[in-house]
Order: structure tokens, then sequence, then C-alpha cells
């Protein structure tokens, strides 16, 4: 199942209403590493008002509204992960409060819209399951198969050169099928794809 997500971090920030809102989004991989990283920001940011967090991370979703009104916080800015398909992500929106109150539906609109701007603006990509490929063929349809490559949605890792050409490659697994009939076809025959391994790789986002 795909999922968007990205390496690393990115952060922004805005002023809502005079408070300041610093969105600062993680890849987190497990519980974990979430509760590690959520203690890093709130020590960064340990004289702010509030450090509202969302997390995915496969099965595990948990949400904060750290001293926000019940459900005005944590819970929507989870529902913008869900709705984004986001995944292995790490959301905390920190408050510098400004005196003036946004009421109920004033902090989930502040708090869902800085993650949404923030994954709008995030280098975020698209993880799929794939398949990591190594073609070998002729030195003369070396070209060929890596135009096969990127027409299947795939990205190329290595080449080699060894008594013919090696191309290794991950292509999202749907697309192995339709690779392997391409390449067969191209090279007449001659082509051959052994599979790697089998992982989650990231592309750019369409």
């Amino acid at each position: 199942m795909d999922y968007l997500g990205l390496q690393g971090s990115f952060r922004r920030q805005e002023v809502i209403n005079k408070s300041i809102f610093i969105t600062t989004l993680v890849r987190v991989e497990t519980p974990e590493q979430a509760a590690e990283e959520i203690k890093k920001i709130k020590r960064e940011f340990s004289d702010a008002t509030h450090n509202c967090y969302a997390y995915s991370a496969g099965q595990y979703k948990k949400s904060s509204d750290d001293g926000e009104p019940a459900g005005t916080a944590g819970q929507p800015m989870a529902e913008v992960l869900k709705k984004r398909g986001a995944d292995m992500i790490l959301a905390v929106v920190t408050r510098y409060f400004g005196g003036i109150k946004l009421g109920a539906s004033g902090l989930i609109g502040a708090y869902s819209g800085c993650v949404a701007r923030a994954l709008d603006e995030a280098p975020v990509r698209v993880y799929r399951p794939s398949c990591v490929i190594k073609a070998d063929v002729e030195y003369s349809m070396a070209g060929a198969a890596e135009s096969i490559v990127i027409s299947c949605g795939g990205v190329i890792d290595e080449r080699g050169w060894e008594g013919g050409a090696q191309i290794v490659a991950a292509l999202p697994k749907e697309s192995l099928p339709a690779f392997q009939k391409l390449l067969t076809e191209r090279t007449f025959g001659r082509g051959k794809v052994q599979i790697l391994r089998e992982e989650y790789r990231a592309y750019n986002v369409k």
C-alpha cells in the first residue's frame, strides 16, 4: 500500500491571530522514535504554550492536545495525516499564545491547517511497495533497458559493464510484469531479470 512520507525533517512557521505556530514534520518508523522526537522538540521549545502532536507509524497512531481543549489540536492534526495518506511521520505544532483566544473551531482550523500547509511545502514523496531487480542485457541494449525502467516508473540504482550491461533498479511491484514483458520484447528474449529483494521505495509525487 502506498503512503506519503518524507526523509529527515521539515519545519515552517506562521502567525495566526497573533499566536506563533511552528510546525515540525519528522520521519519516524516506530513509537519509540516518535516519543524521542517529541521529547527533543519539547526541550527545544520548552517555553512554548503548547506542543501538540500526531503521528502515524504503521499500525501505531497517537495524538495529543497538550493542554489545548480536548479534540481541538491532536485529533484534527491526525485527521490531516490520515486524509493525505501520510505514514511514518510525526507532526508537532508548537504554539506561542499571542493573547487572542481562537475558540474551538478556530483552534481546529489552525492546527489542522498548519499540518496541511506543512505537507504542501515539505519535500514529501510517495513510498510504494517495490521490487529491486537486476537486468542483464547486451551492451547495445543498455539504453533501451534503462528507457523501459523509466517508462515503467522505476528508478535506476546502479550500472555495471561486466560481460554485458547490468542494471540494478527499483520498480513499483505492479509495474514488474510490464517491465519483464517489454524487456523480453525489446531484447528478443535475451534480456534476463533477477529479483534481488522487495522493499518500500520513495518516488517523486506526480
